[in-house]
Formats: structure tokens, C-alpha cells, sequence
């Protein structure tokens, strides 16, 4: 892939579009998985997550650092040749967009649920798609900058969970350990799923001024990520007690019900739309890796059409296709197990093997 210098990203902006990428769908849904699973030791299980993704984004940088101006895609024909290696950016770019679909359909659906209930399906796909294609249409800069925005919004917005604890029960925490390990490395499988976005590191890399802060960027993305999970699951553990925390679908929105303020009702409704740019952070960058890597695999073809054909094909699938609650959750769980591949498994192997054989010319993959 030819890198464009115009789109080269700085340190902070390459830190600020990880952490936002992951701080996604986990941000409403984490703490009721993790009090379901571990109980209020759930922000244990946040910490061993953190350890295992700064684990598999550091073998990422240590498999990018060898060619620095070249993406996964252009990698995996490095040393998988031109059919194997195809397929593997295929795969890789499928990944992602299944990934953007499953953020996009439970932004959908969390829309209609707490802010537009009687607003049709196709209308808001058609009225998240404005920005979804202006960000995705001008590149990796373009985006980095969306991130740097969203992350000052973001931290303006995390004072009112200590808000909402002030009357909180602190007590509901104790004891530590109070079921042992097992259920808190139970626990963890759900935390590194909401640490998925590091894996982008494979596409950003190339354009990062700096290649040489890579690693240290990345763990601070996912040290970011760690702390913003670790207050929202310990403010809804600390409010709710841990069975009321299990039974809900978005705690964090939950949470925001109990902020009273004599000049704004229903704070909860302010952040469910403040969270649309939230959850556009997490998805938007999946959609553009996807249409780079499906413009590399199509001979005579640029992104932009790439884009162009992607957008008008989900408009067109908003008119026959909305689907439940029930299966956006069904998604996320297949979406999961993918992220456990891609993001983990994927880089392992990776580095495994480049290890193994060493550098290749492009195109002399086994």
C-alpha cells in the first residue's frame, strides 16, 4: 500500500484512536456481563484483560516494526504470497466490517430504545451514514482528528460518574475475592473482548510519525481504555447492589438515571446521544480498514468507490432488514469469537512464524 505522508498521524492522535476504538459497545454493557460472571470482582477481571491486550498489541508491534510503511494487508502477501495471503486479507477485512455492522446495528437499536423510539430503522441508518461516509471518505487523518475530539468530549463527560456515586455503598465490594478466582479469570474473556480495537495497530501503523513510540502508544490506549472501564463497572458496583447490576442491559445508562440536576431532566438521555459519537469512534475506523483492504484485493478500484458501494448496499439493507435485540446480542457474540481470533490468536501465529522464517522478499511467501 502506498502511504500518503499528508495522512500521517502524531502520537497522541494514533493513542486517542485505539483507546476510542475500544471504548465502544463495553462501555454500556460491561459491568452487568462482568456482575453476571464474577460479581463485584469483575474489575479484577478488567486488569487481567488489560495484561493479556498489551500482550497481543506488542507482538503486533514487534511484527510491523520489521516493515514499517506496509499494512497487515500488504504483510500477509509479504509471506503468504499473492492466493494465501489474499485470502488472509479477505478474511481480515470481513473481520472488520462485520465488526462495524454489529457496532452500527446496536447504535440503531439503542437509539430507538432510549432517545428516538418511533424513528423508523432506515432513517437513522440513512442519517448515521451522512458522517459515517464524509470521516471514512478522507482518510486516516480525517479520523485521527474525529478521535482527538470525541476524547475531550469524553473526558468531560466522566466527571458525572463520580457525581453519581456520592451516595453510593461502597461496601458492595467487599469482600475481595469473595468467590475465589475462578469466576474472575471467567471473568476475563469478556474483558479482552472489550479491549478488541488494538488489532487496528495493523493498519495505523505505517502512518505514525514517531513508529519508533509505537509500542509505548499503544499501552497507553490500552491503560486509557482500563481506566475509563474500571470507573464506569466500579460506579455501577458502588450504586447498584451487585444482583441489580446483573439484571440490566445498560447499566451505565441505568446509572445516568440516578444524576439529578435542577436545570437538565433526564441526564441518561443526554449521554445516550452523546454516546453516538462514542460508539462512531469505535466503528467508523473498522469501516475504513475494511474498505482498504477490499480496494487492495479489486484490481482498478480506489477506497472511494469501495465506499461508495458499501454505503448505498447497508442503506438499502435498512428497508428489509432490522433486526432484534435478540439478534444484534447473537451478533456480538459471533462478533466475539472472531475478535478472540483476529485480535489474539491471529497476532500470536503471526509473530510465530515470521519469527520462524525470517525475512521474505514481497511476494516469496511459503
Amino acid at each position: 500500500m502506498k502511504i500518503n505522508r499528508l495522512n500521517d498521524i502524531t502520537l497522541f492522535q494514533y493513542i486517542f484512536f485505539i483507546s476510542q476504538v475500544q471504548i465502544g459497545v463495553g462501555i454500556v454493557t460491561l459491568p452487568s456481563d462482568l456482575a453476571e460472571i464474577a460479581s463485584t470482582d469483575g474489575w479484577i477481571s478488567i486488569i487481567l484483560g488489560w495484561l493479556v491486550a498489551n500482550v497481543a498489541s506488542l507482538l503486533i508491534i514487534h511484527v510491523m516494526k520489521d516493515h514499517p510503511n506496509e499494512t497487515i494487508f500488504d504483510l500477509l502477501k509479504r509471506y503468504f504470497g499473492k492466493w494465501l495471503g489474499g485470502f488472509g486479507s479477505l478474511l481480515f477485512a470481513l473481520y472488520s466490517l462485520f465488526v462495524f455492522a454489529i457496532t452500527l446495528f446496536s447504535a440503531i437499536h439503542l437509539m430507538q430504545t432510549w432517545v428516538l423510539p418511533q424513528t423508523a430503522n432506515y432513517f437513522l441508518m440513512f442519517l448515521f451514514f451522512i458522517p459515517i461516509y464524509m470521516l471514512a471518505r478522507y482518510g486516516i487523518r480525517m479520523l485521527a482528528r474525529y478521535t482527538e475530539i470525541v476524547q475531550i468530549g469524553m473526558i468531560l463527560m466522566l466527571p458525572l460518574l463520580f457525581i453519581s456515586i456520592k451516595d453510593g455503598h461502597f461496601i458492595h465490594l467487599l469482600p475481595v475475592l469473595k468467590e475465589g478466582w475462578l469466576p474472575i479469570l471467567k471473568g476475563t474473556k469478556t474483558t479482552v473482548l472489550s479491549f478488541l480495537g488494538f488489532e487496528l495497530a495493523f493498519v495505523l501503523y505505517p502512518f505514525l510519525q514517531k513508529k519508533e513510540q509505537a509500542g509505548k502508544g499503544i499501552v497507553i490506549a490500552n491503560t486509557i481504555t482500563l481506566f475509563v472501564y474500571l470507573l464506569v463497572t466500579i460506579a455501577c458496583f458502588v450504586e447498584f447492589n451487585p444482583y441489580q447490576v446483573s439484571t440490566y442491559i445498560w447499566p451505565t445508562l441505568d446509572l445516568f438515571e440516578t444524576i439529578e440536576f435542577p436545570f437538565v431532566e433526564r441526564i441518561e438521555v443526554v449521554f445516550a446521544a452523546f454516546y453516538l459519537f462514542l460508539i462512531s469512534t469505535s466503528g467508523i475506523p473498522y469501516y475504513f480498514v475494511s474498505i482498504v483492504g477490499f480496494s487492495q484485493l479489486i484490481p482498478y478500484t480506489n477506497h472511494r468507490q469501495i465506499l461508495q458501494v458499501l454505503t448505498g448496499g447497508f442503506i438499502i439493507l435498512s428497508f428489509v432488514y432490522n433486526p432484534t435485540f435478540h439478534q444484534v446480542s447473537i451478533m456480538l457474540k459471533w462478533g466475539g469469537h472472531m475478535g478472540l481470533v483476529a485480535s489474539y490468536l491471529f497476532p500470536f501465529c503471526l509473530w510465530l512464524y515470521v519469527r520462524t522464517i525470517g525475512d521474505l522478499p514481497m511476494g516469496m511467501g511459503r
